[in-house]
């Protein structure tokens, strides 16, 4: 959706920004010198937010309990029980506050991006000689020779050398080289005739298509998907504002 809300220019108060000023002192420069500085607010922003997330007490510190038992079991790391508690709250209050904010709008979001959401797995044959991927075209669809053989002895990508040109189950918005459009016209079984793909022409074998559904998987991606959009938008204001406090003054 294009509308980023809750308003990133509402949310973010005066009272927010001087919380920010407080919590990262003066190591702007530092972090932003480093490259960490768009990380570091993204964090922050994630935080705040886990703040106001109308979590039941009990539920919160059983949650909580459960994330720090598994974190114990896992990661025999010394640190502070309470500096590890507020830590692993944040995830779990974040994803609250994120049904609070677009929960309602969990239809409307999954008629938008139903079609990213379809998951593919397919195989693909890379060679930049025209001739010879039409021949195998013809070979592997004539069944002369199987998709992931022709794959590792004439394919010129690295994904083919050690999976046989194999590209397991993914999300149809992650799909690479801009595959997404031609996987969505074709059947499971299908191969494509050679088409150019940069500097190589390439075949393509749809194995699996499966549809997504409106499942608490499918809603957790979505609402994980509007807190991505609207983190990045509150950070954006944020390094503008971070840029205006930390302009020299002129008297």
């Amino acid at each position: 959706m294009s509308t980023i809300f809750p308003d990133p220019r509402e949310w973010l108060t005066s009272h927010r920004l001087e919380l920010l000023a407080k919590d990262l002192g003066g190591s702007v420069v530092f972090l932003r010198q480093a490259g960490l500085l768009g990380a570091a607010l993204g964090y922050w922003v994630r935080w705040q937010a886990s703040l106001d997330a109308n979590w039941p007490a009990d539920l919160e510190k059983s949650k909580i309990d459960e994330l720090v038992e598994e974190w114990q079991k896992h990661t025999p790391v010394d640190i502070d029980i309470s500096e590890l508690r507020d830590k692993l709250r944040v995830g779990p209050a974040v994803s609250i506050w994120s049904r609070e904010q677009w929960g309602q709008t969990l239809p409307s979001l999954y008629l938008e991006y139903k079609s990213q959401l379809d998951r593919v797995s397919f195989r693909m044959l890379r060679l930049t000689d025209k001739n010879l991927a039409l021949e195998l075209y013809h070979r592997i669809k004539a069944s002369e020779i199987k998709f992931d053989e022709a794959a590792r002895q004439y394919g010129e990508g690295k994904e083919e050398q050690y999976s046989g040109g194999l590209f397991p189950l993914q999300s149809l918005s992650k799909v690479p080289y801009g595959l997404a459009p031609l996987l969505e016209r074709i059947t499971p079984g299908q191969l494509s005739m050679p088409l150019r793909l940069g500097r190589s022409f390439c075949i393509i074998q749809l194995l699996i298509y499966q549809h997504s559904q409106m499942d608490e998987g499918t809603e957790e991606i979505l609402l994980a998907e509007q807190l991505r959009r609207w983190i990045d938008a509150v950070v954006e204001l944020l390094h503008s504002e971070l840029r205006y406090m930390n302009k020299p003054s002129v008297d």
